[in-house]
């Protein structure tokens, strides 16, 4: 180990961290966010590869280096006042995980640039959809199975009466109310409510058995690819 870190610096992390331990990625992370040039190079040699091999799956050789190049910024250069995220580093995993979550997510942002401009089909666009959570490895989930999932959910939103499709499509793509669905169909707000509900619950479950039977996962499995799209068809989004 040819970088040093102060007792200083050690001190204010562990003050910051209480009860965790001082390992060699911790002490990295904070010679890498005071710019120590073996620091640096260092994290170039250890994470250069993990972080290409865990991109290559999203794009070609000119994504990944973009997605590489945008990491080592993001990670290990100051913006203005803000240290390197880097210096965020908490210690409670490995640091190895810390940057390829990083750089999945920073991939993820990336491909949904370059979609920002494409028009979608309406089935297609629930995908695209902020999710309530943030697990960089389901989007690439998602992002493996695109066209099952697209497939399945489009096969899914078929099955449900024609006011209703209309109606999810108002609320989660459009940005409408339940109180504005209601006035367009028709419907008191609670009426919206419950059928909407309804139909979002009925999306899910078929969409869960339309994924199994294309791609005979686990149980368990099953649960997670569906998170994706439950936590994009949130509840929540269903106010008045």
């Amino acid at each position: 180990m040819d970088w040093e870190v102060t007792a200083e610096e050690l001190a204010a992390w562990a003050r910051a961290h209480p009860g965790v331990p001082v390992g060699v990625d911790v002490r990295l992370s904070l010679a890498c966010a005071r710019g120590d040039p073996l620091a640096l190079a260092s994290f170039d040699a250890q994470f250069r590869d993990p972080i290409e091999a865990i991109v290559r799956p999203l794009g070609d050789a000119d994504f990944v280096s973009e997605v590489s190049q945008r990491v080592r910024q993001r990670l290990l250069m100051p913006d203005g006042a803000t240290p390197p995220r880097i210096a965020g580093f908490a210690g409670r995993g490995s640091l190895l995980k810390f940057v390829q979550a990083v750089a999945l997510r920073t991939a993820l942002n990336l491909r949904q640039e370059s979609r920002r401009y494409v028009s979608l089909d309406p089935d297609e666009a629930i995908l695209e959809l902020p999710s309530s959570g943030n697990d960089p490895e389901l989007e690439l989930l998602k992002l493996r199975f695109r066209a099952e999932f697209k497939a399945s959910i489009s096969a899914a939103m078929q099955t449900l009466e024609a006011d209703l499709r209309t109606a999810l499509r108002q609320v989660y793509l459009d940005g409408l109310t339940l109180a504005e669905v209601g006035k367009l169909h028709g419907w008191s707000v609670a009426t919206a409510s419950r059928r909407l509900a309804t139909a979002r619950a009925e999306v899910l479950a078929r969409t869960r058995l339309n994924l199994g039977a294309q791609l005979r996962l686990a149980p368990h499995e099953l649960d997670s690819m569906l998170r994706l799209i439950e936590s994009r068809l949130s509840l929540e989004t269903l106010e008045t």
